[in-house]
């Protein structure tokens, strides 16, 4: 067997279940640190309740002296219609399923059955589009000539709000030439933070996100400290940083900023992750599918999916934004 030729076509329910909701839902979802909304109503909309303050009175017998409701924040946001495509040569494209295969213990090498091979492309088709929805949602520009440019990311529209002058953004810049500039950055954007978001900590739902250079500067600073604790982390590594009690979330995206020169190098903010959302839609709209079929004219295996993404924050107050000096 040197080539993989069966059709396999994704719509409907199978397109949610089988497809996209294990990539939207679960561990993989909670890896971004942000809230994702599948399937919701298009025009999409972003909700945040503002808990009541002062609610208790006086007690009366009688009568009913209920206060204002909670408040509610809204705001719409833009869903892109969007479509991945991937060509493999027929070769290659076996090699890959062939490999995935192989390294799963369940699969009887000497009998393949087509669900195994389905399950195989549908991963490798499935984690392409993940990782490109990651990437697009930090970093996309749809302004942008060719990379990641199908929907707006969160920088785009940070940094765009951030420079107008009534912005509720409190934005700043930094310079790594300072001596501990690393931890210096994120007391700075923490004493920067707004009495609203400080409030929202006990909630356990802040969150740092920074690139991955200042992410490598902090965990080396905590190596530097003389404690045996310190001392054992630093040989077994650290799953995870905290600031305060607070994650400090590499975003990952340091292999696309060379290509997206518009974007700042280096930047950090600090929100509630409740306040960054997410939208993937597969079932508002006709045309919507994943189909992966063998093109024997080319010797080609090709995948395609389409469907309609967005991202957006809600709250600019719940927001504190920093870029290196230039």
């Amino acid at each position: 067997m040197g080539k993989i030729e069966n059709v396999k076509t994704y719509s409907g329910k199978d397109l949610d279940t089988i497809f996209f909701r294990p990539m939207l839902t679960g561990k993989s979802a909670e890896e971004l640190g942000i809230k994702i909304m599948y399937n919701t109503s298009v025009p999409a909309k972003l909700h945040f309740w503002k808990r009541s303050g002062d609610i208790l009175q006086q007690y009366s017998a009688s009568g009913w002296k209920g206060g204002a409701p909670a408040t509610k924040y809204q705001k719409d946001v833009a869903m892109h219609k969007v479509k991945a495509e991937i060509g493999y040569s027929a070769d290659d494209y076996f090699s890959f399923v062939y490999e995935l295969i192989t390294n799963s213990p369940e699969v009887n090498m000497d009998d393949l059955s087509g669900t195994e091979l389905e399950a195989a492309e549908t991963q490798l088709f499935r984690e392409s589009i993940a990782e490109s929805i990651r990437a697009t949602m930090w970093l996309g520009d749809t302004s942008r000539a060719d990379t990641l440019n199908t929907f707006d990311g969160f920088i785009k529209r940070i940094v765009a709000d951030a420079a107008e002058s009534d912005s509720e953004i409190v934005s700043h810049k930094f310079s790594k030439a300072d001596t501990g500039w690393e931890e210096k950055l994120l007391k700075t954007l923490w004493e920067n933070a707004s009495e609203q978001l400080k409030e929202l900590k006990s909630e356990g739902q802040l969150a740092y996100f920074v690139t991955s250079d200042i992410y490598n500067a902090y965990e080396d600073s905590l190596d530097n400290v003389l404690l045996d604790a310190a001392y054992m982390a630093k040989q077994a590594g650290r799953d995870s940083l905290l600031y305060r009690g607070i994650p400090v979330i590499d975003v990952q995206v340091s292999g696309y900023l060379d290509k997206c020169p518009d974007m700042p190098s280096s930047f950090a903010f600090l929100t509630d992750r409740r306040n960054l959302a997410l939208f993937v839609n597969t079932n508002e709209f006709p045309g919507t599918e994943v189909r992966m079929w063998y093109n024997p004219d080319l010797m080609e295996n090709r995948q395609r999916a389409i469907f309609m993404a967005g991202c957006d924050y809600l709250l600019p107050e719940l927001l504190t934004f920093a870029t290196e000096q230039e």
